[in-house]
């Protein structure tokens, strides 16, 4: 079956974000502990959140090290509010990114980079800014089988 990836002009978005320098053996429990804290946080001020969560990763797609990387756990909030300890308050720039959907575990994302990373060469674009993974469903409502991840990387012409 082929993937189905497409070019999406994204809105830039307020969130509080949580940052982490992490691993494969490690990420769950940070992305965990991250939103354990902006939920948390969020639920202290009485703001609901204004979008589904995503995680940004930072650092070269291309050679990307599983072992040591920069990720920033982040929740859209309506408006600008409050940074609160290592939860910061900003803008995610907008713009243009490729764009694809993963079913199933988290795990198993592998190919969908792949992919992403094979259509942003045989199309002419590089890439022009960190890859977000934004979760669409919860995996505590779901089995892991029917889970869905949005993963999108912003791209510019090469």
């Amino acid at each position: 079956m082929e993937r189905k990836i497409e070019l999406q002009e994204r809105p830039a978005q307020i969130v509080l974000g949580k940052r982490y320098r992490t691993s494969m053996a490690k990420i769950a429990d940070d992305i965990g502990a991250g939103y354990g804290a902006i939920f948390g946080y969020l639920g202290e001020l009485g703001e609901p959140p204004a979008g589904m969560p995503f995680v940004l990763y930072f650092g070269d797609m291309e050679e990307f090290d599983l072992e040591d990387f920069e990720m920033e756990v982040c929740v859209p909030v309506s408006r600008m509010l409050e940074s609160k300890g290592d939860i910061t308050a900003r803008e995610v720039p907008g713009g243009l990114a490729a764009v694809t959907l993963h079913k199933g575990p988290y795990d198993g994302m592998e190919p969908a980079y792949n992919d992403l990373e094979a259509w942003v060469k045989e199309n002419g674009y590089q890439y022009a800014g960190p890859a977000r993974e934004t979760y669409m469903n919860d995996p505590n409502q779901v089995p892991v089988s029917e889970l869905l991840t949005e993963i999108s990387i912003p791209v510019a012409k090469a």
